[in-house]
């Protein structure tokens, strides 16, 4: 819940200091905020190429709206893949070409929005079905080739963390740097009121506050909870990659779905029983 928790954050924060009897608007100091944040914005500029930078912000947004993945589409990936399996197990695998060639007209697949809305583990769940029909891959040369999509979706996703973290590992210092040319604007002004100098130390030290705080209050817990939302969908596509390995093996629908729901993390899990009703009433 990142939104909350900022909310909570700050409102903690602000509380805190005003209760130690300091005043708000001696926070506000917007040469320190556009200084810091302006920098900081530039090192990952400098960092990341365009295609990188355009994945941080579609992945923030991702944060922000909140992860989509839970038991529901999950139990819809399981009965999907139920009715894949059991519609190839009884017109064998060319019955699937239609639904794996275009899923979003596929009467199985769009039955389950939740499901269809996740564009990678559909185009995971095709892409490995499509490999069987066409008979490009054996079952037994199958998993390395689904590892290998894999261990791309998790590098890929990692790149946009990763520049985050270094931006994130980077922003106390660069709290000082604005720190330190605040110093020097108070400096210049050291044969002024007292009052004035005051001042001015003060916005400078915010420039440190503002750095500790965006790092370790702000970008390292969207960082972890971009790092949590990766470790759940790496979850999902490991959980179709079983089920589709174990029916090709020559398991039968409701054994290849049992592997692959017992695939899933313990407070996402549909139980046995959720699974096996949500599959008789799909038939």
């Amino acid at each position: 819940m990142p939104i909350p928790g900022i909310i909570f954050v700050m409102v903690c924060l602000l509380v805190g200091f005003t209760m130690a009897g300091g005043r708000i608007m001696a926070m506000v100091h917007p040469a320190e905020y556009i200084t810091i944040v302006g920098a900081s914005f530039g090192a990952m500029l400098i960092s990341a190429p365009k295609k990188i930078i355009k994945m941080i912000f579609a992945a923030l947004l991702g944060v922000f709206k909140g992860h989509k993945l839970g038991k529901a589409v999950y139990l819809d990936a399981l009965v999907v893949m139920f009715k894949l399996f059991a519609l190839a197990k009884k017109q064998g695998v060319l019955a699937l070409e239609a639904h794996v060639a275009d899923p979003h007209k596929s009467d199985i697949i769009s039955k389950y929005p939740m499901f269809a809305h996740h564009h990678h583990a559909v185009e995971f769940l095709t892409d490995a079905l499509r490999l069987v029909i066409d008979g490009v891959a054996q079952p037994e040369e199958l998993e390395p080739l689904l590892d290998v999509t894999l261990d791309t979706h998790r590098a890929e996703a990692h790149m946009p963390v990763n520049i985050l973290t270094k931006v994130g590992d980077a922003l106390p210092g660069i709290g000082i740097v604005g720190a330190v040319l605040g110093i020097i604007i108070t400096m210049g002004a050291i044969d002024g009121p007292a009052s004035e100098v005051g001042h001015k130390v003060a916005a400078a030290l915010v420039g440190t506050f503002l750095g500790v705080f965006l790092s370790y209050c702000l970008i390292n817990p969207i960082v972890t909870s971009l790092e949590q939302a990766h470790v759940e969908e790496e979850k999902f596509l490991d959980v179709i990659k079983t089920g589709v390995l174990t029916f090709v093996s020559g398991a039968t629908p409701s054994t290849a779905v049992e592997y692959a729901r017992r695939g899933l993390f313990s407070f996402d899990r549909p139980t046995l029983d959720e699974t096996t009703k949500a599959c008789k009433e799909s038939r």
